[in-house]
């Protein structure tokens, strides 16, 4: 069976704090606390390995008894926090990708059945000044980790959509 941290660590090498992996059993079966309020610090990026952890987990359920959503966002209003989650994403999703055998394939598998594509896990960055590749956007099944300024996200929210078409605004506001 899948265990949080022993199965699932590709962000890096450091262990979990022990909230991390708590909070990753309960996630897993079903419920996120209403707020996580902790100090600069503390491992707060690692909520992105413990929602996508949570989400393999529940792959093989019914959708109706899912909790753990597909889209992910991380929004935070500092630019380099938002780079440095992305960075954190992106290193998830290309190990999961490149995984051949043990519980990252697993978890990879997971996710690809739930996406219907090759891809696990998508993942994007939406800030002023960077390059976007939307094309997580485009297909709703696809499990993905957007990480996203407060402004970026307030944008989409508001059917505004900084940069889209007049057509595909809607699209991203979904």
């Amino acid at each position: 069976p899948l265990v949080f941290p022993t199965s699932f660590t590709p962000s890096g090498a450091t262990p979990p704090f022990p909230w991390q992996s708590m909070l990753a059993e309960r996630v897993a079966g079903g419920t996120w606390p209403k707020a996580l309020d902790l100090s600069a610090a503390s491992g707060k990026t690692a909520c992105i390995d413990i929602a996508i952890f949570a989400l393999a987990m529940q792959a093989e359920e019914p959708i109706e008894k899912r909790t753990a959503p597909l889209r992910v966002w991380f929004v935070v209003d500092r630019r380099i926090v938002v780079g440095e989650a992305f960075d954190r994403a992106r290193t998830i999703a290309d190990k999961l990708a490149a995984a051949k055998d043990g519980p990252l394939q697993e978890i990879a598998a997971r996710l690809r059945k739930l996406a219907g594509t090759e891809r696990p896990l998508a993942v994007a960055r939406l800030r002023g000044g960077v390059f976007r590749d939307d094309g997580w956007a485009r297909l709703p099944s696809q499990p993905a980790i957007i990480t996203s300024t407060v402004d970026q996200l307030g944008s989409r929210l508001l059917v505004r959509g900084y940069g889209r078409s007049h057509l595909a605004v809607p699209l991203f506001a979904g």
